[in-house]
């Protein structure tokens, strides 16, 4: 029976403190650039609103006329919200979700039930006070959502939740029936599967991935920058210039370096206790930024679907389905290489990047598994795509001349680097270039050697990275297109390059490069001829 749905009231007020924030930053730019200009005589407020208004602002901000109607710009968006609230409607009809909005140009988007891909619901502080949730829904059709509904009720997010995994079920129960029908075989039942934890990472886990993952240094700069800008750090900087150590500490030391001088031990041990203090300011910023971001994380399995939720201050809970999965990639950086982990992250088609507005900017779904054991990434990947066994993967190397093939670029890059070092310091320039060359060289020849493919009847996977492993896995049954590639390069050296795409394009990609001619031929009609044959199942 069709059900409707609005949004909840305070979606007003969500979008209202949208539009507030896309305002904000120019709004303050303006009252601190131009808020200290001679204010009006003593005891006259002027002409406009702008005087009138400065009256009841503290201190001595001054707001001119144009700058008060430039904040009235805020009107609008607070209009079209009413709009949205007033027009919008949530309905079920059957098996498929009906979206209907907009009061002049109306707007009607029906969204199948089997075609939802991912169902995500992000609360932040705000949005669990009030007991509503922001809801994006996802298809395979494209990189933004297919509609993002700020906000609704908790209680309306879990109808929606039930009534899209149901109707979902009686779609793949219909599709059963009617094989069972032509075969003459009962139809299996669909069963309610409570959640099942497949991963949690403990507050120890998340501190570690912190140290690990080192998103620090972005918070150091934004921090420093912000109160630089505000002149909070003017009287820090004022108070060490009058002591031993000023703000160009730092540069008359490299300076003294360059110049052939040697520091006072003093100097020298300022510099490196300042070293040390940032590196452990930037992991201990990075160490609270992990816990804020994946507090509480959880990795479940419900039926056939995937689900993670974390969050401390915004709490995110998402919805993969298994059989959406185009391409599973493991990572493991020298840092987790180091402690025994990995990392996981799954493609799905057309939901590698999101975003809060529909036309906003994307930004990347959060690692299935940000961290997880190296020995329990086997049983996890066997969750994921079921049947798959890394330990069987017979890995097989690239062309026996890939190092040579490699080395030829990686020596232009050595040459266009040393170039500005001859233009700077003349012919002593070029003594970078042996080590430049060696490094480089040495560079190639690891990568090349990390460089493995392994093929077999299910699934396609191709490994890379020297310091910064990767594992990329993709089943034979998502595979859309398959191409063989050559250049004049790889002509010459009779070699090729395999590219396998996922459903979705973009990154959703394996390219094997430098393989033998026809090793690369044999793999590419294998491919081509499996996936000809099988039966692509969204």
């Amino acid at each position: 029976m069709p059900s409707d749905h609005r949004l909840h009231p305070t979606s007003i007020l969500f979008a209202m403190a949208g539009g507030l924030k896309a305002f904000l930053l120019p709004a303050i730019i303006l009252l601190l650039t131009t808020g200290r200009s001679s204010r009006a005589p003593s005891g006259s407020r002027g002409l406009g609103p702008g005087p009138w208004m400065s009256g009841w602002m503290p201190g001595d901000v001054e707001i001119a006329n144009w700058q008060f109607w430039f904040l009235l710009f805020l009107i609008p968006s607070a209009l079209v919200a009413v709009a949205r609230y007033l027009s919008f409607r949530l309905q079920y009809e059957g098996t498929e979700l009906v979206i209907r909005s907009g009061i002049i140009f109306r707007n009607e988007r029906h969204v199948p039930y089997a075609r939802i891909q991912n169902l995500d619901a992000v609360r932040s502080i705000a949005h669990r006070l009030l007991g509503v949730a922001e809801v994006r829904v996802e298809t395979g059709g494209g990189q933004a959502p297919e509609a993002t509904i700020s906000v609704l009720h908790d209680t309306v997010f879990e109808e929606m939740r039930r009534r899209i995994f149901e109707g979902r079920a009686r779609v793949v129960q219909g599709d059963v029936r009617g094989d069972a029908a032509r075969t003459d075989t009962p139809a299996p039942t669909v069963a309610v599967v409570e959640p099942r934890t497949l991963l949690y990472l403990p507050p120890r886990e998340l501190l570690l991935n912190g140290v690990i993952d080192n998103r620090g240094m972005v918070l150091v700069a934004a921090v420093y920058g912000l109160a630089w800008q505000a002149g909070l750090f003017r009287d820090v900087w004022g108070r060490l210039a009058r002591g031993a150590f000023g703000p160009d500490f730092v540069r008359e030391t490299m300076l003294m370096l360059a110049a052939g001088g040697v520091p006072s031990l003093t100097r020298i041990a300022v510099v490196l206790a300042g070293i040390v203090a940032l590196l452990l300011l930037v992991r201990v910023l990075s160490m609270a930024w992990s816990w804020i971001r994946l507090h509480e994380f959880r990795l479940s399995r419900v039926g056939e679907d995937l689900r993670t939720q974390y969050g401390l201050l915004t709490h995110v809970t998402t919805t993969v389905p298994l059989r959406r999965v185009q391409m599973l990639t493991i990572r493991e950086t020298p840092l987790q290489r180091l402690v025994k982990r990995m990392s996981l992250r799954v493609e799905t088609a057309g939901g590698h990047g999101h975003g809060a507005p529909e036309n906003g900017p994307k930004q990347p779904r959060e690692w299935l598994a940000p961290l997880v054991r190296r020995d329990a990434v086997p049983a996890l990947v066997r969750e994921v795509l079921p049947g798959m066994e890394l330990s069987a993967l017979q890995w097989q190397p690239l062309h026996p001349r890939a190092f040579q093939r490699g080395l030829k670029p990686a020596a232009l890059i050595a040459v266009a680097t040393t170039a500005p070092m001859v233009g700077l310091l003349g012919v002593r320039g070029l003594l970078v270039l042996p080590f430049t060359l060696a490094w480089l060289g040495v560079v190639t020849w690891k990568q090349v050697q990390h460089m493995q493919w392994a093929a077999t009847e299910d699934a396609v996977a191709f490994r890379s990275g020297w310091l910064w492993r990767h594992v990329t896995v993709a089943p034979v049954v998502k595979i859309q297109t398959v191409s063989c590639n050559e250049s004049p390069f790889d002509r010459r050296a009779t070699m090729a390059t395999l590219q396998v795409d996922t459903a979705g394009g973009g990154p959703h990609r394996i390219t094997i490069p430098y393989l033998a001619r026809e090793t690369a031929k044999t793999l590419y009609d294998r491919l081509a001829t499996q996936t000809a044959q099988t039966a692509f199942r969204w």
